[in-house]
């Protein structure tokens, strides 16, 4: 089979498959498609300099989903499907979900190979994870807290697990209080980074780690959910504060550290109770539109933030 088409959320399970079918092979190429289809295929129909196997990659192959190829494009690729060069595999890869109906997307489910990698969720994401790090003894909540710390991303997972083999042995034991050392809040922190950057309208620094979440795959929805709780929060506060609630009556109200309360006292400065009402009744319009099906979570995140920035 010497064309694939890959639909995945998982760029490990990706980056794994894309080395099984190339055997690891030194004569590798990688696009990412930008409206160039025709580039790609001239280079899948050269012949290689010493006729060996070449394999070309295209990501964002979004085409096959709910982009569209103009109608030349598409035809030169029906034309290349139909007769592909044999000393060329072409792999599509796509982050989207693919539509089958399209004639391309048939043409290669029915006569090359058509993958779906899906990375596990849920109960299923645990056992996967437990039977990985099996070689190691590692008790319940220290994998709880693996999982929790790594938003139950695979990808993020998978990041951390590849730490484990500058640590420990085979056999070791790895406790609670060793993952959290060794799991760093990298994610945590990044969040929080995030948050703070949204609240203190640092419009760079919010699309930079936005992009570096989307990378490997982190749910918008959790990170919608952490600006509205931030947002409630600020209004909580601006409201009990002109009810000339104390400090520690706040903290106690918003149950919340000291220092907590003190952070939230300082970005409460710089908005008005309107504007914290507005933001919240955002994510709520937000909410309806992707739940209705006219967004989905990702659009829904960047036009909050691009409306915030305005």
């Amino acid at each position: 089979m010497n064309i694939y088409l890959i639909q995945t959320d998982s760029r490990y399970l990706l980056e794994h498959k894309i080395a099984t079918i190339t055997k690891k092979s030194s004569n590798c190429l990688t696009y990412v498609y930008d409206k160039n289809i025709k580039e790609i295929l001239e280079e899948a129909s050269y012949v290689s300099l010493f006729d060996e196997t070449k394999y070309v990659i295209v990501k964002n192959a979004n085409f096959f989903g709910k982009e569209k190829l103009a109608e030349k494009d598409e035809q030169e690729l029906e034309k290349y499907i139909l007769s592909p060069y044999e000393k060329t595999v072409l792999i599509f890869v796509t982050y989207e979900e693919v539509d089958k109906r399209k004639k391309i997307t048939k043409l290669i489910n029915e006569n090359y190979t058509f993958l779906t990698l899906e990375s596990p969720k849920g109960y299923e994401l645990s056992n996967e994870i437990k039977k990985e790090l099996s070689i190691y003894k590692v008790s319940d909540s220290a994998i709880k807290y693996l999982l929790e710390a790594s938003l139950n991303q695979y990808d993020l997972i998978q990041n951390e697990i590849a730490k484990f083999s500058l640590y420990f042995q085979k056999n070791d034991t790895i406790s609670l209080n060793q993952m959290k050392e060794i799991v760093a809040s990298n994610v945590n922190e990044n969040l929080f980074k995030f948050t703070d950057a949204v609240i203190t309208r640092n419009m760079k620094e919010t699309f930079k780690l936005l992009k570096d979440f989307l990378s490997v795959k982190t749910d918008a929805s959790q990170l919608s959910n952490l600006l509205l709780r931030e947002f409630r929060l600020l209004l909580y506060y601006k409201l009990l504060e002109k009810k000339q609630y104390s400090f520690n009556e706040i903290a106690k109200k918003l149950s919340l550290r000291d220092w907590q309360v003190t952070k939230i006292m300082k970005n409460a400065s710089n908005f008005h109770i309107d504007d914290l009402k507005d933001y919240i009744i955002s994510f709520a319009h937000m909410d309806y539109k992707i739940k209705s099906g006219s967004w989905d979570k990702v659009m829904g995140l960047y036009t909050f933030l691009i409306n915030y920035f305005a």
